[in-house]
């Protein structure tokens, strides 16, 4: 498996010919992303995880392009999902994708402030030959395994979390690997600095640290098997 960094939470999954795409906001290189994005899944309809003018004119374009994620996402894009081109998931449900088993699983948002209405958001667990991804999307929601990850994706920077917290989410976790995510409101001097405290100045956790810049790539093997 292989996996393709876009910038903040959207990454790119390839597998045997099968690419699946997450999480396509405003933050991210949309044009790098959509240029070929095979599938579309997104976690939650906040615009710097689906930039609408973006993905839309890619869904105009590519007639055969899917997409699946919670209702919101479609609501804002103006379609009505179908079950097939367009498909509603919600935390439980088991899509297989080409060589991919999708487990989806979160539910809402992380609590951004007491007074701002929470919205959906599903997780991704992505699994193919044996090696399983993890896109919590916006939450620190675990994911519905009892098996060591080989990658998780870690949001870093967010107005809905703390530092303290996403070191916690991590270490609790182990991975085998760290790709840390979510980190476009972050300037070059917080990027070091969260890099140093998940990374070479950790305080917890055996995991690799692997931040990954625009348009890198990262090949999975998988570590730990059933």
């Amino acid at each position: 498996m292989h996996l393709t960094f876009h910038g903040h939470s959207c990454v790119a999954l390839d597998h045997d010919g099968t690419t699946l795409t997450v999480d396509p906001g405003t933050f991210a290189d949309t044009s790098s992303a959509l240029a070929d994005p095979g599938t579309l899944l997104v976690t939650h309809a906040h615009p710097d995880h689906l930039d609408v003018a973006a993905v839309r004119k890619a869904l105009d374009e590519r007639q055969g392009l899917a997409m699946i994620g919670p209702q919101a996402a479609f609501d804002l894009l103006g379609e009505a999902p179908d079950g097939e081109r367009y498909r509603v998931v919600e935390p439980g449900d088991v899509l297989t994708l080409g060589p991919f088993a999708v487990l989806v699983g979160g539910g809402q948002h992380a609590v951004i402030h007491p007074d701002i209405p929470r919205v959906a958001n599903v997780t991704y667990l992505f699994s193919a030959d044996g090696a399983s991804v993890y896109h919590p999307g916006d939450s620190l929601s675990p994911p519905l395994t009892d098996r060591r990850l080989d990658v998780l994706l870690a949001p870093v920077a967010a107005p809905w979390m703390k530092v303290a917290e996403g070191i916690d989410f991590v270490r609790d976790l182990d991975p085998w690997a760290v790709v840390p995510i979510h980190d476009a409101i972050l300037s070059t001097a917080g990027l070091g600095l969260v890099h140093r405290l998940f990374g070479v100045g950790r305080t917890g956790g055996t995991y690799d640290y692997r931040p990954l810049e625009v348009g890198q790539r990262l090949d999975i093997t998988p570590r730990s098997r059933p």
